[in-house]
Order: C-alpha cells, then sequence, then structure tokens
C-alpha cells in the first residue's frame, strides 16, 4: 500500500498587500493555486490514500473562498478514486468545545475521513488502520488520546498501523513557530511498532525516528524556511521507502549580505542589481541585508531604483545593518557654545543634498541656532521657555 503524506497547506494565507486585477491578494492566491498543482501531482501518482497531518487552513474560522478551494480539491481526489485521511492542526482547530469545526462541513463526504474533535479517531483503508489523533486542548490530552489508542491495538492487533499527529516533537521543541495551541509532542510517541507516522506542523521535510516523518509545507511562509525542502511524501508501507516528491519551485530566498563598507550609493545600488539579476527575483519573495552600510550611503539610494526592483519581486526586503549598530564610539563631550555652529553645518549639509529646499534652509537656520543659543545660554538655569 503506498499513501501520499502531506501537511500544512494553510489556505488562506495572505501577506504583502499586492493584490492581482481583482483585487485579490497575490499571496493568498499562489498558495490556492499551489495546492490545485499539488493535488494534480497526487492524481499523476495514483496512491491508495492521501494523509493530510493538519493544517489544512490557516484561520480556525476560514472565509468562502479557502473553503471552497479545499472542497474543489476534495473532491477532484475522491473523483480519481483517492479516498483522503484528514486530522485538524492548531490553526485549524478550535481552541473551545463550543466553538464549531471548519471540518463539520466536510463531514459525511465520500471518500474523505476527518479527525477534529480533539480526541483520538480510526480510520480502516486498505487492510491499513490510521489512527489519528487531532489537535487537542491540552497539551497532557495528547498522553491520554495516545493511552486509548495503544489500549485499542493491544486488544486488536493488526499487522499494519498508521499514526497521525500534529505537533512538534521535543528535539525539534527549538524550532518552535510560537503560534497559538503549539505543543509538544513526547519522544515517547514516536517509539510504538507503527508502520508508518505521519506529522505536521514543522514546515520542512525531516525524519525525527526510523519511521516517523514531518511532510512539512509545499509552500514557505517564512524567511527561516528558504532553502528547505519543500513538498510531498510517497510513502510505501510495505517496504518502509520514502520518497520527496518536490512540487514547486523554490521561490522564497534570504540572500547572503552584501558589505556595503567603503561604498558609495551608486555602488551599492549595483551591487545590488548585481545580486538581483543573478538570482532572478521575478515573482519571487527576496530578503537581502546590506552589511556595514553607512546612513549617508543609505539615504542616498535611490528610491526609483528600489521601487523598480520592488516591482519585480512579490515581495523584496531591503534590510539596512548601520555600520555603527556593530561598533561602539567614544566621543569628546561636545561644549554647548558649540552646538549652533553644529546645528548650522548639519542643515547645510542636507540642504546640499536636497533634503531640504533652499526656500526654508535659512529660516530653519535661523530659527535653530537662535534656540541652540539660548539653550546654552540657560543651561545652568532651572527654566527654559522655548518659543513656540
Amino acid at each position: 500500500m503506498k499513501i501520499v503524506h502531506m501537511a500544512d497547506s494553510h489556505l488562506g494565507f495572505s501577506a504583502y498587500g499586492r493584490v492581482d486585477r481583482w483585487g485579490r491578494n497575490q499571496r493568498e492566491e499562489m498558495i490556492y493555486q499551489g495546492f490545485g498543482k499539488t493535488v494534480e501531482r497526487i492524481i499523476d501518482l495514483a496512491p491508495d490514500a492521501v494523509v493530510h497531518a493538519g493544517d489544512v487552513f490557516h484561520h480556525v474560522r476560514p472565509r468562502i473562498r479557502p473553503l471552497y478551494v479545499f472542497k474543489q480539491n476534495l473532491e477532484k481526489l475522491v473523483g480519481a478514486g483517492i479516498p483522503v485521511i484528514i486530522i485538524s492542526g492548531n490553526h485549524d482547530a478550535p481552541k473551545s468545545y463550543a466553538a464549531q469545526s471548519p471540518f463539520a462541513l466536510f463531514e459525511g463526504m465520500e471518500g474523505v475521513h476527518i479527525a477534529h474533535h480533539y480526541r483520538y479517531e480510526r480510520f480502516e483503508l486498505g487492510g491499513c488502520r490510521f489512527h489519528c489523533i487531532p489537535f487537542c486542548l491540552g497539551p497532557e490530552d495528547y498522553l491520554e488520546e495516545f493511552r486509548k489508542m495503544q489500549e485499542f491495538r493491544m486488544e486488536n492487533p493488526s499487522g499494519r498501523d498508521v499514526l497521525v499527529m500534529h505537533g512538534l516533537v521535543e528535539a525539534l521543541w527549538d524550532r518552535r513557530l510560537r503560534t497559538v495551541g503549539e505543543h509538544e509532542l513526547k519522544e515517547s510517541f514516536l517509539k510504538g511498532d507503527f508502520s508508518y507516522i505521519a506529522l505536521g506542523h514543522y514546515h520542512g521535510q525531516a525524519q525525527v525516528a526510523g519511521n516517523a516523518w514531518y511532510s512539512g509545507s509545499v509552500e514557505y511562509f517564512r524567511f527561516s524556511e528558504a532553502g528547505d525542502e519543500k513538498g510531498l511524501l510517497l510513502v510505501d508501507l510495505d517496504s518502509g521507502n520514502v520518497e520527496k516528491i518536490p512540487i514547486r519551485e523554490e521561490y522564497m530566498l534570504d540572500l547572503d549580505p552584501i558589505d556595503c563598507a567603503s561604498l558609495s550609493s551608486r555602488e551599492i545600488e549595483a551591487a545590488v542589481a548585481a545580486v538581483c539579476d543573478d538570482v532572478g527575483i521575478k515573482e519571487r519573495i527576496v530578503r537581502l541585508r546590506l552589511k556595514d552600510l553607512s546612513r549617508e550611503a543609505y539615504r542616498s539610494l535611490g528610491h526609483r531604483f528600489i521601487g523598480e526592483l520592488k516591482s519585480r519581486a512579490l515581495h523584496l526586503e531591503i534590510l539596512p545593518e548601520f555600520e555603527e549598530d556593530h561598533a561602539t564610539f567614544e566621543t569628546e563631550p561636545m561644549d554647548s557654545k558649540e552646538l549652533p555652529t553644529e546645528f548650522q553645518k548639519f542643515i547645510e549639509g542636507e540642504a546640499a543634498k536636497g533634503d531640504i529646499t533652499p526656500a526654508i534652509t535659512k529660516d530653519v537656520v535661523s530659527y535653530g541656532t537662535d534656540l541652540m543659543a539660548r539653550i546654552s545660554e540657560k543651561r545652568t538655569t532651572e527654566s527654559f521657555d522655548a518659543p513656540k
């Protein structure tokens, strides 16, 4: 028997504020398109079942659009004769018994088996038992549901069992996402004699025990995921072989920083353009750091140049890391009598760069130097009344 293991689709996730010609968030639409491609690839693989290990939706109260996209693609899988097993994750499970789960809409759908009631449930398909422990309200609840499952297995032994859970195993706790309802899974959960353990929540593909895997997400959601392998896992339960199935090209890039020490603004622009052209940023999500950058060079970067680059990417973050942020400077205390002169030099310097119009430079200098002089004069007194 072969199954496809997937997780963390996060349908409904949106970001960056860019919209298409219909006013729809481009990032959100990109994820819907990726989900459709994923389902097409699964149909090509023709597994005996699909296991989704949680976080189908990004929100516990998804809007109509993600619900429709999910239903449409479920129908494609079932129509191709591929049954689907789903558990709820921390994102798409209500945090109260009183709230309604979005998965209630899909209960009773032919070929679709969903565990989302905060308790252990099992489904039998093709001679295999799928033991599902969905999102639970408290960390201690997982132990109780796991105990129930083990009791059932002892009384009803089977030759083929798959465990499906959503959470972060202890060994990966330092990689936690710090999201609501993020629960730690005990290592003891991974030591049963299961044919396979399908885990969700961690977005990278990872083998955490001999037969326990995170499939990861198909999409990229954080820059910490840039460089991760993404896709599905095709699992042969008879042989134990796990094959990684890529779905999309890498589109999130966290680039090496550019060393901007001693570079002029024009030289920095040339370096940034060269890096962006080299990796290809069109319709991609990119982060680029400018290391040891002077504030003067940063202020002089061309707004049109940066704007043109950002228009090419789906999202481009250029993060300045200023040189003084990494160094400690020892300075001589300034005599307060020098304040008017220093202020005048500063304003004239800004005016020379075009940051202050010539029409107001004289007034700013006159008002500012007068104010600084009065500060100097009154420095030893208890009161100071600045002109309003």
